[in-house]
């Protein structure tokens, strides 16, 4: 996600400089049919319509067949959030701005920014030649940039001239750490283009090969790196909570790697709690003993299914997510939909939690302080719901709460605030690219999913890295 410091959504990339975060964050995308009215404030401009028609290869049309059809809405929605995308855009490297004209970014968000491009293309909104400029120029700064230690990606980097920087956008030469997480959505993402585009195959599979993966996974799960700020040592630390963990498990078992604690909800730290008598998972391991508090947020469940599909334990989670949402608005009236997010005022990022530290509903800092008046509905966890769930009446109530949070000469913000505070317009790469790619997922389902079925799964090789 956006940039992160902790475990998944974690570590946020606050830029004091120009007083906005790194985007952290996530991608949803929805199966059905979403046929709900978009609401009014929208609905009143002219619909976009594509500009290009796109031409997949006769070996990819054979997997990749759409199960639903986007409508007016959905392609509009689309196209507001390109702007952000169209704006943002750093020709010499093709990478994007993690915030609105801020140049720096994690892997998180151009794994976001990967998947906003590869939809852009689908939906017809750039032409092939533009779409081969852009990632062709991206997979050539990620082939050629600085790794952290020489294992993998830094955690930050700028966007005009990739080079490793800290949170603070400040330069750095050695970096640092690694963020496992990060690093499983960008793979996730270089499959999907591989899959979809199988010219730039050799690229993106070289990307990810430059990486030494091996150092990062350890008896089952993730481990990140960390430089301590003052005497430079490399700490390797366990990566992700239940949530995020198991989304990014997902994608190194899909790679070759063995996943069977971080790759699975039913590991030994899931436990339950009722809220609003709706069961809810949660990770037991105590934040004072392992330095990562354990969110409950929207977004690690939608990812994990729009990008790898439904299974036997998250979708029973992911209903429940969406379900108590819907009892919180039910018995109170504040339509809830929470994730974590960049704020557009002090202490610039928030995680806004169904449950976190014992206590449900809570917003707070990375450092546990109280935020409670600066709870949002969060634009992408409100989208990303709205499609999965379409038949529920829920769903509209959601899709209406955000239906005006957008410039539509910049792109969608991050939300607005629940106690009348205005709109939370802090624009980011990750809040437009869930909503870019919860379009492709209506369309087509859970790609990983797709690919997997017909064989077109890049691998990591455990004995070929130089």
């Amino acid at each position: 996600m956006p940039l992160k410091l902790n475990s998944r959504l974690t570590e946020t990339l606050i830029a004091f400089a120009l007083g906005v975060l790194l985007a952290v964050s996530i991608v949803l995308l929805s199966k059905t049919n979403n046929d709900q009215p978009f609401p009014p404030a929208l609905s009143t401009q002219s619909p976009v319509k594509p500009l290009f028609t796109p031409v997949y290869s006769k070996s990819v049309t054979a997997y990749l067949r759409p199960i639903n059809d986007l409508d007016e809405n959905d392609i509009e929605r689309a196209r507001i959030a390109w702007k952000f995308f169209e704006n943002n855009y750093q020709p010499t490297t093709g990478l994007i701005n993690a915030a609105e004209k801020y140049p720096s970014t994690t892997l998180w968000d151009t794994g976001s920014a990967l998947g906003a491009t590869i939809t852009a293309y689908d939906l017809g909104f750039i032409s092939q030649k533009e779409f081969d400029d852009r990632v062709i120029t991206m997979l050539g700064t990620l082939n050629d940039m600085k790794l952290f230690s020489n294992i993998a990606p830094n955690k930050v980097y700028e966007t005009v001239n990739a080079q490793m920087v800290d949170y603070k956008n400040r330069p750095s030469e050695t970096g640092i750490g690694v963020s496992a997480l990060d690093l499983a959505r960008m793979i996730s993402w270089l499959n999907i283009l591989s899959g979809l585009h199988p010219k730039h195959v050799n690229a993106a599979t070289n990307v990810m090969r430059r990486w030494d993966l091996n150092q990062l996974v350890k008896d089952e799960q993730m481990y990140g790196m960390a430089a301590d700020q003052v005497t430079q040592q490399i700490r390797f630390l366990q990566e992700g909570r239940l949530g995020y963990e198991q989304y990014a498990g997902k994608v190194f078992r899909m790679i070759g790697f063995s996943q069977k604690i971080s790759a699975s909800y039913n590991n030994e730290f899931k436990t339950i709690i009722d809220i609003y008598d709706v069961p809810i998972a949660y990770d037991n391991r105590d934040p004072r003993k392992f330095g990562a508090y354990n969110y409950v947020v929207t977004e690690s469940y939608v990812l994990d299914v729009f990008e790898h599909g439904y299974d036997d334990e998250n979708k029973p989670l992911a209903k429940n997510i969406f379900e108590v949402q819907k009892q919180r608005w039910l018995r109170t009236g504040i339509v809830t939909a929470v994730s974590e997010d960049n704020l557009d005022r002090k202490p610039r990022f928030v995680y806004n939690t169904i449950f976190v530290a014992g206590s449900p509903w809570s917003a707070i800092t990375d450092t546990g302080k109280d935020m409670e008046d600066l709870k949002t509905v969060s634009t992408k966890a409100a989208l990303s719901l709205g499609y999965l769930y379409p038949a529920d009446e829920y769903s509209q109530a959601l899709l209406e709460s955000i239906g005006s949070a957008y410039d539509p000469d910049k792109g969608w913000y991050s939300g607005l605030y629940e106690k009348g505070l205005g709109y939370n317009d802090v624009l980011t790469c990750n809040t437009n690219g869930i909503i870019m790619t919860t379009m492709l997922y209506k369309k087509y389902g859970a790609l990983n999913q797709v690919l997997a079925k017909a064989g077109k799964t890049i691998k990591y090789k455990r004995d070929d890295h130089p």
